[in-house]
């Protein structure tokens, strides 16, 4: 049964794994054998990830990439595919995310938006899509939000994209699945990350409120992470693919 979960000499890359819950899931697919390349824009940080994946016995890379730039992500994943020979794994978690109203928002505000949470998820599907179907497959996660599933009046821009990548997800898994390729999102609710801090001085005001709806009563963290992440790269989800997974401690259930 744990063959079903190995992702030995699997390579994947995992945009915006520099640190949160895209680190997290780095760090649980590099649990399961995967080699992993982390792409950010902050280069400090990426060392420090690289570094702790290496602390762990993985086999890890950092490369500096702006994942809404088609030139830097196709040169990202050419860097890949060459220090590491093939690509099989690709985990869509790079995001801005901040609140402003509709009515006050600029169209260069909006683009960015649009460029940085959902062109960006095109660019990395499409640049490693050759390289997936050399390898003979491959696993696609794409993290949405539960945002999606809600309405908040100040996240138009942030859904709309969001909203996006999940029927982009939906489309890739119906057009890709002859060449086995796999494609699912993840929907997170609350994660304690430097986008939404739950503790510390930084900690955002609405987090107790939402934690007392939470059908969990906690937020996540990203050693939540590891598990699903495992699960969606692995051969234990070859029969899963257009899917969109809520993991959100049970909160759209509430609000």
């Amino acid at each position: 049964m744990n063959d079903k979960f190995d992702i030995t000499g699997k390579v994947a890359i995992v945009t915006g794994g520099n640190g949160g819950l895209g680190l997290g899931m780095a760090k649980g697919l590099a649990m399961a054998g995967a080699k992993v390349a982390i792409a950010g824009r902050n280069q400090e940080k990426i060392d420090r990830a690289v570094a702790e994946l290496k602390d762990q016995g993985a086999d890890a890379i950092g490369l500096s990439c702006d994942v809404g730039s088609e030139e830097q992500v196709n040169n990202m994943v050419a860097k890949t595919a060459e220090h590491f020979g093939r690509i099989d794994i690709l985990v869509n978690n790079a995001a801005i995310s901040w609140g402003i109203a509709t009515e006050k928002m600029t169209l260069d505000q909006w683009n960015n938006f649009i460029t940085n949470n959902l062109t960006s998820c095109f660019l990395t599907c499409r640049a490693c899509f050759p390289h997936m179907v050399e390898a003979g497959g491959g696993k696609i996660i794409n993290v949405g939000s539960i945002v999606t599933k809600l309405g908040f009046g100040k996240l138009s821009h942030y859904a709309a994209a969001k909203g996006g990548m999940d029927h982009m997800t939906q489309s890739l898994a119906q057009g890709w699945g002859k060449h086995n390729i796999h494609v699912n999102a993840l929907l997170p609710g609350l994660v304690d990350t430097e986008m939404m801090p739950c503790e510390g001085p930084k900690k955002n005001r609405l987090v107790d409120s939402i934690v007392k709806k939470t059908p969990v009563r906690k937020y996540s963290v990203p050693e939540d992470w590891y598990g699903m992440s495992i699960l969606l790269a692995s051969p234990a989800s070859d029969f899963i693919t257009g899917s969109i997974i809520v993991m959100d401690g049970g909160l759209s259930l509430v609000i």
